[in-house]
């Protein structure tokens, strides 16, 4: 007997009362319900079939359908854990496909076989939707009434599942990775960012078992004094005291982890990069220790920006976000954000502290940390770097 799809339930449990039928066509909700890992919109994969996949369930049923593209069957097949499994063409090297008709025509029969009904209502995506899927929903279901579940969707997502929490614990091994490497080769001065960024993504795409998604970045010297995310890396050669930030993102299995360190290579920290150093720790731990179930994200920036204040300088910007499908997601740890934390939350929290221009240093201190009853557990495992 197959395991329970959590997700699926939480998102069908959201949306009971808005709709009858729901249908998916964003990337991190796809991959939320299904387990297929949607794949980033880029290269032969965004160019051949006429949309990304789709997901379509019946609200109150069992039906689940995925729908993807011909290029995406056997991966279809081994991760997605809905009823069943549509397919639409792409481009074939041999025979011409029709691309648009294959898309729509997956589109209702999928509808169709949830049980849409001339009158029943249809959940969608606004910011996700196809223009030509809309426009063909409406001509074969006129009676049909398109209702909007971004933000229904965006509930059900706000807490993990056990299984989601796992999978979050792997891709932040896969972050940790990536900083110790980062730790190792600054060691040694007179490295390139070009080549330091590729040996990191190296090594994590070796500990990870195959190529991961990866984006972020690596910046060394005065670029690390402010804040131009993604700033890197660049052809710089590293030298002797200088600074070296990297913040970077990765994709396992679906699953984001979000991780920054900072180090000085080939030296010491002076006094003056510890200063900075020692306030983005200290926002890091304030925010640690106050998160918990009950208070609210914005308590959290409360407790950081006090922290911030003790060392006289002041907070750049917000703190941490919460991880999952997407590596932004909500709540935010920003000072208007009150929504409640709750356990099974799992935030990567990011404050920094930046000398600005015509500076030094620059320090940004993000690990990730799951919300326990008991308060916070800090996922990530490598040390900070100054």
């Amino acid at each position: 007997m197959s395991p329970v799809n959590q997700e699926l339930e939480k998102a069908r449990l959201e949306l009971a009362a808005l709709c009858d039928v729901a249908l998916l066509s964003s990337l991190p909700n796809v991959t939320y319900v299904s387990g297929f890992e949607v794949p980033h919109a880029v290269g032969v994969s965004a160019a051949i079939p006429y949309a990304p996949p789709f997901a379509v369930f019946a609200v109150r049923d069992t039906p689940s359908w995925l729908a993807v593209s011909g290029f995406g069957v056997g991966q279809a097949k081994r991760e997605s854990r809905l009823d069943h499994l549509l397919t639409f063409d792409a481009l074939d090297s041999f025979n011409p496909t029709d691309v648009r008709g294959t898309f729509f025509e997956a589109a209702r029969r999928a509808l169709h076989e949830a049980g849409l009904s001339e009158h029943g209502t249809l959940g969608v995506e606004s910011r996700a939707l196809p223009y030509g899927l809309a426009e063909f929903i409406t001509d074969t279901f006129p009676n049909v009434k398109l209702v909007e579940i971004d933000d229904a969707l965006e509930r059900a997502r706000l807490t993990k599942t056990p299984r989601e929490i796992e999978l979050l614990r792997r891709a932040i091994e896969i972050g940790d990775v990536g900083q110790n490497t980062l730790r190792e080769l600054a060691q040694t001065p007179g490295r390139n960012e070009f080549d330091m960024y590729a040996e990191i993504i190296a090594r994590m795409q070796r500990a990870a078992g195959h190529e991961i998604p990866v984006a972020g970045e690596l910046v060394s010297g005065p670029r690390t004094t402010t804040v131009n995310y993604p700033g890197g890396p660049q052809d710089r050669v590293t030298q002797t005291g200088d600074p070296v930030l990297m913040d970077i993102s990765q994709r396992v299995s679906g699953y984001w982890s979000d991780v920054t360190n900072a180090y000085v290579v080939g030296a010491e920290p002076n006094a003056h990069q510890l200063k900075f150093a020692r306030a983005s720790q200290a926002a890091f731990e304030a925010a640690v220790n106050a998160l918990r179930p009950g208070v609210r994200a914005s308590d959290v920036w409360t407790a950081a920006n006090a922290a911030y204040e003790k060392h006289g300088i002041p907070m750049p910007h917000y703190i941490g976000h919460q991880l999952g499908v997407t590596v932004n997601e909500l709540p935010r740890i920003v000072p208007y954000d009150h929504t409640p934390i709750q356990a099974n939350m799992v935030f990567a929290l990011e404050p920094g502290a930046y000398e600005g221009p015509g500076g030094t240093i620059g320090v940004r201190s993000e690990k990730n940390v799951l919300v326990t009853a008991n308060g916070a557990e800090i996922i990530s495992k490598f040390d900070w770097g100054i």
